[in-house]
């Protein structure tokens, strides 16, 4: 028996977080959505673990409402994927980056290691405010702010939270 010619870490459902989170836009004021968090004083994006059951993209859509306490939904936008087509043609497809108009599929992720032998994956979409909708209350532990695409990548805690925006802007913008 050989193994993968590729290097190979794998996680047991004991040793892994499956998460996602979105890029909240409101396309109409160029704004951003960032969540504050109180206690640490940090600025990240909203996303949260996903449940038993539940897919990515409604992860995403949930958490960005339990935090927010806006309404929102997936944006469709012209995506570079490696991801095979929805109906693959004959003879089916190859491995390459194309270019989709997708709603709901990630265009990124962040593998984070959270302790010894144990991954946390952060699966990120990109999302916009259902503007004419009522806004409800987000988490009392967080603080929500809607700023300008600009100020939001001076104002995140995380580097790596400003290369997920940084990428999400690019997408909106077409420069993908």
């Amino acid at each position: 028996m050989s193994t993968s010619r590729f290097p190979t870490t794998q996680y047991s459902s004991t040793h892994f977080t499956d998460s996602a989170g979105a890029v909240l836009f409101e396309l109409s004021t160029r704004r951003v959505c960032l969540v504050h968090l109180k206690s640490r004083d940090e600025y990240v994006l909203p996303k949260g673990r996903r449940n038993i059951g539940e897919s990515r993209a409604s992860t995403a859509l949930r958490e960005l409402c339990e935090e927010t306490g806006c309404p929102c939904r997936m944006l469709k936008v012209r995506l570079q994927t490696r991801a095979p087509p929805a109906v693959e043609p004959e003879g089916g497809s190859k491995d390459e980056v194309r270019v989709e108009e997708v709603e709901g599929e990630p265009f990124m992720v962040t593998l984070r290691e959270v302790g010894e032998g144990r991954m946390k994956m952060i699966w990120w979409f990109v999302a916009a405010v259902e503007e004419d909708a009522v806004k409800g209350e987000g988490e009392e532990k967080f603080g929500i702010e809607m700023v300008s695409w600009e100020e939001a990548g001076e104002k995140l805690t995380f580097l790596e939270d400003r290369d997920v925006l940084q990428r999400a802007v690019s997408i909106i913008e077409g420069k993908e």
